[in-house]
């Protein structure tokens, strides 16, 4: 991924570092001692260490030890629901994810009583794929804050049974908070598992940074303890948490903490929901629900005042926009924020799913970079389509666009919503299919990335956005050694394959932190 040397067959690294890319290796062992080691890798490909640009780890790790419910029927998920509680103390909460009523053949909402038939003596919490919306039963809307019994909050909706009473889902911020307040918080040590639980997924495919896209302060504590220990090998980058963060006085940017392995980027904010649980804030009417427009997730004077603050404090910004409102929205608080002698700032728009044309323009014009994920237009593109109507869903997901009027996207995963595997994310990007190969020809192809803009996405244009180029990202001398071997060439190998694509070894930094060579 250097554009001055893009293919090479050497490679020599010296500690922490890469001393040597190009196909002479009387030159790479100059620059070497001694005692060097050779690994012949004849027949395999080495690429960049991959950077998800858009993960939320602690819940990945999470979701690794919780009820997973991606891919099931109604039927299937109480079934599933019932079985674990039978696991359980009377009154202990069970806590899972991935339910989606989109495959549903009714398509319609879940109830608490579907969940009370189940599980009557367990709260029960399942948050909906996209972490959007969450389904409960009436156990845990009796412990909830009382509020959830009141009237819909601005930045979110309940669903209501005839006699008013909430349905049993809760769609967007304020409404899912009024139950998660009252789960039990994780400890330390519960965190700490569940945090190098992730990391160790991460690193087995590939990925050696991860930009955490809501980080709390409980956990950069946590971190900074794995990391003293050495227990932790990943690279981690922090966006701040706003509702997690107490001191805002201290919060400042940090790089390099760690021996370069952590490092606090910006703050996170969340202008609406998703297209899924119909909570993204758009400025016409969705097209399967003629009246609504979504959530509106904070008032224009709420996001001035957090712009202000990361531009006093030179902290980058993340603002999660999936609707074409709260994009209009963020472009123009970012506009007022603007000036005060700090122009590469390097904002960022999460999502970018639903973009009016001339906001699409602002965007670009301003230098702020659109971060996809890719692997989701996978399970969204026939969601969206009803979502959206046919003329709007013609301009959705349009990377191409960005692309070809000179700007650049970043890829993540937004795990645990989607598989945190990149190189399903390549290829989606690459095919805007999903892994079966539906639909035939691409979803709105015109949009598709090259395999090396693709790449591109997860290494060269990632590093970029973090302000990490040059040392992340690609491959050449003096950057950091992080690498990745992998069985096949990703540029060059049938592209159905690619989702298969195995790692065979990790490194981060000269060490080796996985390995199935």
């Amino acid at each position: 991924m250097d554009p001055l040397s893009p293919v090479a067959s050497v490679m020599a690294t010296l500690g922490s570092k890469i001393v040597y890319v190009g196909d002479d290796r009387q030159k790479a062992k100059l620059l070497l001692p001694s005692s060097y080691e050779t690994m012949e890798l004849s027949g395999l490909s080495i690429i960049p260490g991959l950077i998800d640009s858009h993960a939320h780890v602690l819940h990945e790790g999470l979701r690794l030890g919780q009820l997973d419910l991606r891919g099931l029927g109604l039927p299937e998920t109480l079934a599933a629901i019932e079985a674990a509680v039978r696991t359980l103390p009377p009154g202990t909460w069970l806590h899972g994810r991935g339910w989606d009523q989109n495959i549903w053949p009714e398509r319609s909402w879940p109830t608490a009583l579907d969940l009370d038939r189940v599980s009557p003596l367990h709260p029960v919490t399942l948050d909906r794929v996209d972490k959007h919306a969450i389904w409960v039963n009436s156990l845990a809307l009796n412990l909830a804050d009382p509020k959830v019994f009141g009237p819909d909050p601005e930045d979110g909706e309940i669903p209501r049974l005839s006699d008013g009473r909430p349905a049993g889902v809760l769609i967007g911020g304020l409404p899912m908070r009024y139950v998660y307040e009252a789960m039990p918080p994780l400890d330390g040590r519960d965190r700490s598992q569940t945090l190098h639980l992730a990391a160790r997924e991460l690193l087995g495919l590939g990925v050696t940074t991860v930009v955490d896209a809501a980080t709390g302060e409980e956990d950069l504590r946590v971190l900074g303890e794995g990391y003293e220990k050495g227990t932790l090998k990943i690279r981690y980058r922090a966006y701040i948490h706003p509702r997690q963060w107490s001191n805002w006085s201290k919060l400042a940017r940090l790089d390099g903490l760690y021996d370069d392995h952590l490092a606090i980027d910006g703050l996170k904010i969340f202008s609406d929901g998703s297209l899924g649980s119909r909570s993204a804030w758009l400025l016409e009417d969705y097209h399967d629900r003629p009246g609504h427009r979504g959530a509106r997730g904070l008032d224009d004077a709420t996001l001035a005042q957090s712009l202000a603050l990361a531009r006093d404090k030179r902290l980058q910004v993340a603002i999660h926009v999936i609707g074409d409102a709260a994009v209009a929205q963020a472009v123009a608080g970012i506009a007022g924020a603007l000036g005060r002698g700090w122009t590469d700032r390097r904002w960022r728009l999460e999502h970018f799913q639903v973009v009016a044309d001339a906001d699409r323009d602002k965007t670009l014009a301003m230098g702020l970079i659109p971060s996809i994920q890719s692997v989701g237009l996978m399970t969204d593109w026939l969601m969206a389509a009803d979502r959206l109507g046919p003329a709007r869903i013609k301009k959705a997901y349009a990377w191409r666009d960005i692309i070809d009027r000179g700007g650049y996207v970043i890829n993540g995963s937004d795990c645990p919503v989607e598989t945190p595997n990149p190189f399903v994310g390549l290829y989606a990007a690459i095919t805007r299919q999903d892994l079966k190969g539906e639909p035939e020809g691409g979803f709105e192809p015109e949009h598709r990335l090259t395999r090396w803009e693709a790449l591109a996405s997860y290494t060269l244009w990632a590093a970029r956005a973090a302000f990490q180029e040059g040392r992340l990202g690609s491959l050449r001398s003096g950057a950091l050694a992080d690498f990745v071997v992998l069985d096949r060439d990703t540029l060059s190998c049938p592209v159905e394959t690619i989702p298969g694509t195995r790692v065979l070894m990790t490194v981060v930094g000269g060490e080796t932190v996985h390995q199935t060579l």
